[in-house]
């Protein structure tokens, strides 16, 4: 079994500052952004600057917030930095659609992240997962179950999907297992497609019930201290709201004697039975438990945007997820939320550029991957595995 490298600690700023810094982030990050986007060059600008100087942003903030400091404070900072986001959006609820979006798929990129990032396996149907949790949780609330017990459903159908799917494939690994997925998430598809008289096929479900916490409809306006935000604020602030509570799990899980044996069973599964721990039946939990992540993000998927079809739920979604944990650096949680934003909001400023949108796209992920083979905020853990 490969030791496990052990990084020292590089002091840093205090914790104070620390928190102070990453609570002024996100809002300031999401000025720039605004303002660099006004014009799809600019946009394009930006970008290219975000890849060339990765490398040199993340030795400063090594710098200033230092390495293998523990505690809750940094993430805590960054939750209320991203609640304030609004209050410099403002009025455009164009892009608190694109920013919810955003979370939900870093919430599916979290759940793939546990399959792929902590135990090595590629899950290429996580599409089918998020189409199980959105059409679950509609026809739930369409039959007047109320939306938060109907997100519960959805996300327990999801961990018992998962671990069928790995009980069913348990004597398959690395790319055949891919493969088995890759099935489940067509499988899945052509479900919906078919059972018309449940999913109503291509046309899709519309008038999905909006989402309502303590009488307040997702659908109105809201109001905050007398700043009237659109009504898409209150999807940013839902998808904030359970986002966050995921990363929680998921970091407690990482830092937990299961994330450990996490590792361990990525490195050598072999070494690890010899240790007395039931590799398969640990196999099976945690692709449930990783598939668990799409409950959420399907259910708040449906219920915010109103209209769900099979369009919505094809191979290039699970593509989307598995393209965000890589660029994000795999095992890397912060890193994930960073690359959904990128690959969501990308695509978004590039579409006037019609034709030429796909391949700006995609020649910038190549030339990333080229040069960052483990994503832009690799796992600390994997700096100096090979390749």
């Amino acid at each position: 079994m490969t030791p496990a490298i052990v990084h020292p600690a590089v002091p840093g700023l205090q914790p104070w500052a620390k928190s102070l810094l990453l609570l002024v982030a996100c809002p300031l990050a999401a000025a720039s952004i605004r303002l660099l986007s006004a014009t799809e060059l600019g946009f394009v600008i930006a970008a290219l600057a975000i890849f060339l100087f990765v490398p040199a942003t993340r030795r400063i903030a090594t710098g200033l917030l230092g390495r293998g400091a523990a505690g809750p404070s940094p993430w805590l900072a960054s939750l209320l930095g991203a609640a304030l986001v609004p209050f410099v959006l403002g009025s455009d609820g164009y892009w608190f659609f694109v920013l919810s979006l955003t979370m939900i798929f870093a919430m599916m990129a979290l759940g793939l992240n546990i399959q792929l990032g902590e135990i090595g396996v590629v899950n290429l149907g996580f599409a089918g997962l998020f189409a199980l949790a959105a059409y679950a949780s509609t026809l739930l609330t369409i039959q007047g179950v109320p939306f938060w017990l109907a997100m519960l459903g959805a996300t327990a159908l999801c961990w018992v999907t998962g671990a069928l799917l790995g009980l069913c494939s348990l004597r398959t690994t690395g790319d055949y297992f891919a493969l088995v997925t890759l099935g489940f998430g067509l499988i899945v598809y052509q479900l919906v497609v078919n059972l018309r008289g449940l999913t109503r096929g291509s046309d899709g479900i519309t008038n999905i019930p909006a989402i309502t916490v303590f009488g307040h409809s997702a659908k109105s306006p809201l109001n905050i201290g007398g700043l009237v935000l659109p009504p898409q604020a209150n999807g940013y602030y839902l998808c904030l709201a359970v986002l966050a509570v995921l990363v929680f799990v998921a970091l407690r899980f990482r830092h937990s004697w299961i994330g450990r044996t996490w590792g361990a069973v990525r490195q050598d599964a072999v070494g690890v039975s010899c240790f007395g721990v039931n590799v398969p039946v640990f196999r099976v939990l945690t692709i449930a438990f990783g598939s668990a992540f799409a409950g959420p993000a399907g259910s708040l998927f449906a219920h915010l945007i109103g209209f769900i079809s099979p369009d919505d739920f094809t191979l290039l979604q699970s593509i989307e997820v598995l393209a965000i944990v890589i660029l994000g650096g795999m095992g890397n949680i912060g890193g994930i939320l960073v690359g959904s934003a990128i690959l969501m909001i990308m695509p978004e400023k590039l579409r006037a550029l019609g034709d030429y949108r796909l391949m700006i796209y995609g020649a910038m992920l190549v030339v990333l991957l080229i040069y960052r083979p483990k994503g832009l905020f690799p796992d600390p853990r994997r700096i100096f595995d090979k390749a």
